[in-house]
């Protein structure tokens, strides 16, 4: 019995509505490359309006496809973001609530191309539910945009 997709590729998606964002993205960015996890692309930094909880600021958003120094599998990879999130501040709160810093996991593979039906889901349950993240991942990589948001069938 094969165990879960491991792989030295992930998409990380930054945010932060708590503080001063630009340093909360550049904190994880900075967590994650010193945990073995640098940056090879990232997108630009927007401002997003907040989704569910809508009583609180913008929040500052990237997207990240990062390199490990080794493969990893899904479980591997949230633990890594979660230890980015706490080193750069996150605290516990309620969910869609505020975050000073917040690194989810939204894709495996270079391409996007592997998936896990465990905890966590990869692709990220929330990925095709949040617009901007088309436009994040689209500038990183325009073809694993159009795989994952494909056009509408001509004359539909």
């Amino acid at each position: 019995m094969a165990g879960p997709p491991r792989t030295e590729w992930a998409w990380i998606a930054l945010g932060s509505s708590l503080g001063h964002r630009g340093r909360a993205l550049a904190c994880l960015r900075a967590a994650l490359e010193e945990a073995g996890a640098p940056a090879l692309l990232a997108s630009s930094e927007v401002l997003t309006l907040p989704l569910g909880v809508t009583a609180q600021g913008y929040f500052h958003n990237q997207v990240l496809l990062v390199r490990g120094r080794r493969a990893r599998s899904p479980s591997e990879w949230l633990r890594l973001c979660t230890e980015a999130e706490e080193r750069c501040g996150r605290r516990p709160t309620y969910r869609w609530g505020p975050r000073r810093a917040d690194a989810d996991l939204l894709l495996l593979g270079r391409r996007g191309e592997l998936s896990s039906d465990g905890d966590p889901a990869v692709p990220h349950p929330a990925l095709l539910l949040r617009p901007f993240y088309r436009r994040l991942v689209a500038e990183i990589d325009p073809e694993v945009a159009a795989a994952l948001w494909p056009p509408p069938p001509e004359g539909g």
